[in-house]
């Protein structure tokens, strides 16, 4: 039970998969030359490119796999396939899974990009350079941000509505239906400001690289 709540707190807190990974997916097929993907990754500006057979993701090539698997061998990109040489088995992600979830598998595997299925199709891809602009800096896009305001709300009522509660009615001894009637402004101030208070947080800490 407390291994479902932890998760369900996670889910909450949390930005998924989705909301973090680059989509669509820029790919080659299989029998490209490593020079056609080479070029395909100059004009998109990318570090990598997936690669498919019949539109079934196989690999993916990267720049490590040209300078140790292509430069370093001596091999001619432009008649070598990217089949040959492209890193593989994929490793993968679900697109709702929470984003620690996906840091720490890629962590775990020793890769810096993970390809995003979902129902056996290519929905994605998740790399460090995503997790560093879209997730480190905390929260930035309209749904992340409603969603952390609602929560840093909820924490934030749910804490000093207890601790108002343990001072008031047990140390001090007000009545209960006194508490009750006091309290309903403070729990009004409290829902209203928590989150604006959350959202200041994490600009203040932002501001100090903390």
């Amino acid at each position: 039970m407390l291994r479902r709540g932890a998760h369900l707190s996670e889910g909450l807190i949390l930005p998924r998969v989705r909301e973090v990974m680059t989509s669509p997916v820029v790919t080659v097929g299989s029998e490209a030359s490593v020079m056609d993907a080479v070029e395909v990754m100059v004009q998109e500006g990318i570090g990598s490119v997936v690669v498919v057979d019949d539109g079934e993701p196989v690999g993916i090539f990267t720049r490590r796999d040209l300078m140790n698997r292509v430069m370093k061998t001596n091999l001619n990109p432009t008649q070598t396939t990217v089949k040959e040489v492209m890193s593989k088995p994929l490793i993968t992600a679900n697109p709702g899974e929470p984003i620690t979830a996906a840091v720490e598998r890629m962590r775990r595997m020793g890769v810096t990009r993970l390809i995003i299925m979902e129902k056996g199709r290519l929905r994605g891809i998740l790399t460090e350079t995503d997790i560093r602009l879209k997730f480190s800096r905390g929260y930035m896009s309209h749904r992340l941000l409603m969603k952390k305001f609602a929560v840093d709300t909820l924490a934030y009522a749910t804490f000093w509505s207890g601790f108002a509660f343990v001072i008031q009615v047990i140390i001090v001894g007000i009545e209960w239906e006194k508490y009750v009637t006091s309290s309903a402004i403070g729990l009004a101030l409290t829902t209203l400001l928590g989150g604006f208070f959350g959202r200041y947080l994490d600009i203040f800490r932002q501001k100090l690289h903390v």
